[in-house]
Formats: structure tokens, C-alpha cells, sequence
């Protein structure tokens, strides 16, 4: 090989080696603001790289693990009102809704265990009528 292609190539090498480390480093930073489990292989895969590249990489890899290591952000804090038990009206405005919900599907499911007692006596009506009139049409046939 010419001394310039080796250049090049050691270029493009450097090059490529700093741009897998920010694409890591990128994982790392959003990984962390989104809360999500951070561990070599989920950064890994978040990045799109092979876990094999981190592994290559000691000082990303001490990052990783001591990201893994500290708890993740919580992502909603409840406000300070809810977490000191200030909101009973909103608790008390949905227990009522609650409440008017199960009379409304109480009714109903009182009105369709009416309707199905109806449509049982009404089917049963219905057997007997047919009943009646085989035997009616046997009986006029004269066969038993």
C-alpha cells in the first residue's frame, strides 16, 4: 500500500470510530432523559451498534454501567397537592360519577334480565304451540 492510501484509510477509520462513539454517547443522553432501562445491550440496540463496538470502547462501557447503576428519572412527579392529599374534590367528583355509572348499568342489567325472562316465556309459549300442532297434524294423519 502507497503512504496515501494508507492515510486515507486511517482517515476514514478515525472517522468512523468518532462517529460510533457519538452515536453511543447520543443513546446514552436520550436513553437517560427518556427513563429508560440502560444497560450495554439496550444501549447497544438503541444506538444501533453491536454490543461488541461498546465492548471496545472501556471508557463508553464504564459509562454504561455506571448509568445502569443510578435510578432512573422519574418522569411524573405527582404535584405537591395530590401527594399531600389535596385533591378530594376531584376524588370525590369521580367516586359520584362512579357511582351514577353503576346505577345506570344496574338498570340496565335489570332491564335485560326482563327482557330475556320475557323472551324465554314468549320462546316457550312458541315450543308448546308447535308442539300442539304436530300432534294436532298427526292425529288428523292418522299416524302416532
Amino acid at each position: 500500500m502507497t503512504p496515501r492510501s494508507t492515510e486515507g484509510l486511517l482517515a476514514s477509520t478515525k472517522r468512523r470510530k468518532a462517529e460510533t462513539r457519538a452515536k453511543i454517547r447520543k443513546a446514552l443522553r436520550d436513553m437517560k432523559k427518556k427513563g429508560l432501562p440502560i444497560n450495554i445491550n439496550a444501549v447497544a440496540n438503541y444506538a444501533h451498534v453491536a454490543r461488541k463496538t461498546i465492548y471496545n470502547h472501556p471508557d463508553l462501557e464504564q459509562e454504561i454501567r455506571a448509568a445502569a447503576t443510578t435510578a432512573p428519572p422519574r418522569s411524573a412527579e405527582p404535584p405537591a397537592a395530590i401527594a399531600n392529599g389535596q385533591n378530594n374534590a376531584t376524588t370525590a367528583a369521580l367516586r359520584n360519577e362512579l357511582r351514577s355509572q353503576k346505577r345506570h348499568y344496574d338498570a340496565d342489567v335489570a332491564a335485560l334480565k326482563a327482557q330475556i325472562k320475557q323472551l324465554q316465556q314468549e320462546l316457550a309459549a312458541a315450543h308448546g304451540e308447535l308442539h300442539r300442532l304436530r300432534t294436532t297434524t298427526a292425529a288428523h294423519r292418522g299416524t302416532p
